[in-house]
């Protein structure tokens, strides 16, 4: 492995434990759909190295920027889409697959509509009824 792969996997490491402390899910529940990389590229993108820095130095700290960028990294892995800026850029959704697997769906114990296909008349049936995990994607 390259110097540069190493530096991405640290980086992606250091990103799973700063999500860990702002969404409340631990780092292996946020690695289990493999989206930290790409949700990591939009913070990067959007925030700056030197917003992102500022970020995982002090993500509690009493300052209007670093509370915005910290409920944007919790929206981004809740809802699988940027909420936008002030300076312009506006709201997008990341992806499908981001969208599928945004911890919403977790903390409600159910899937995304329109992601997958449960059978028909599921939605008279509780979450998890007929032998399925209540909320699980696996």
């Amino acid at each position: 492995m390259s110097a540069s792969e190493d530096a991405g996997a640290g980086e992606i490491e250091e990103f799973l434990v700063l999500s860990s402390g702002l969404t409340g899910f631990s780092p292996d529940e946020l690695r289990e759909d493999g989206l930290a990389s790409v949700l990591l590229a939009v913070v990067l993108d959007r925030l700056g190295p030197d917003g992102y820095r500022r970020l995982v130095r002090a993500p509690d700290a009493r300052d209007a920027e670093v509370e915005a960028a910290a409920e944007a990294v919790i929206r981004l892995w809740y809802t699988g889409s940027w909420p936008g800026s002030a300076d312009g850029g506006g709201p997008f959704v990341v992806s499908p697959r981001a969208y599928a697997g945004a911890l919403v769906w977790r903390a409600v114990g159910g899937r995304a509509p329109g992601t997958s296909a449960p059978g028909f008349g599921s939605w008279a049936e509780p979450a998890g009824a007929g032998g399925r995990e209540s909320g699980g994607r696996r």
